[in-house]
């Protein structure tokens, strides 16, 4: 029962919103193009803090740590 509430629930709420949007289109686009500008802003600063914090750390390269050899002699005999 569950299930075929939440399908339902589901199409109910695509259907609000597809006739949301067909109703107030020029307001759905308005708000559309704010959230693009906006999110290019955060996105943009977000970008800046990092180049910003990449040259403060000297650029220095990763070292990448090598597994152990395992140790010399002769072989162990298994049991």
């Amino acid at each position: 029962m569950g299930k075929v509430l939440s399908i339902l629930i589901g199409l109910i709420l695509i259907a609000l919103g597809v006739w949301g949007v067909m109703a107030w289109s020029d307001d759905v686009l308005a708000f559309v193009k704010g959230a693009i500008v906006i999110m290019a802003i955060i996105i943009g600063l977000g970008i800046f803090v990092f180049g910003i914090s990449e040259l403060r750390a000297g650029g220095e390269e990763p070292t990448v740590m090598e597994a152990p050899s395992p140790p010399e002699g002769p072989a162990q005999p298994s049991a």
